[in-house]
């Protein structure tokens, strides 16, 4: 069976792409632990297969691996911040949108080559 959407014109990929990553940041979806795809699909208006195919084939991840490498970029952008700085590294990985502290650490070293322990014990160098 042959893939539909590879036929997608630009701008509709375009577009497509665009609302996902507008609702999946500007409402900052990817902090709900539960988020899954019928959810976004929801928001966007855009089939859950058409969502899947696109994040896979513009960023070549899962849509696991592309909500992860949301809240890892949210986690190292907010580390600082009053609401996540004095929190333990479950409470952290809570507030990311991770469901547990081991998801949390298992995506960080997947996309990030190195453990969460090791980055805060780096930064906190800094």
């Amino acid at each position: 069976m042959g893939n539909i959407f590879h036929k997608l014109r630009k701008e509709e990929k375009e577009e497509c792409l665009a609302a996902i990553e507008f609702f999946t940041n500007s409402k900052k979806l990817f902090l709900n632990k539960d988020l899954c795809l019928a959810q976004l699909s929801e928001e966007t208006g855009i089939t859950v297969h058409k969502i899947s195919y696109l994040i896979n084939a513009e960023f070549g991840l899962n849509f696991n691996d592309y909500i992860n490498l949301k809240r890892i970029q949210y986690l190292i952008e907010n580390l600082n911040e009053p609401m996540l700085k004095d929190l333990s590294i479950e409470k952290i990985s809570s507030a990311c949108g991770f469901g547990s502290r081991t998801s949390c650490f298992r995506a960080f070293r997947k996309h990030k080559g190195t453990s969460l322990s090791n980055f805060l014990n780096r930064i906190s160098k800094i």
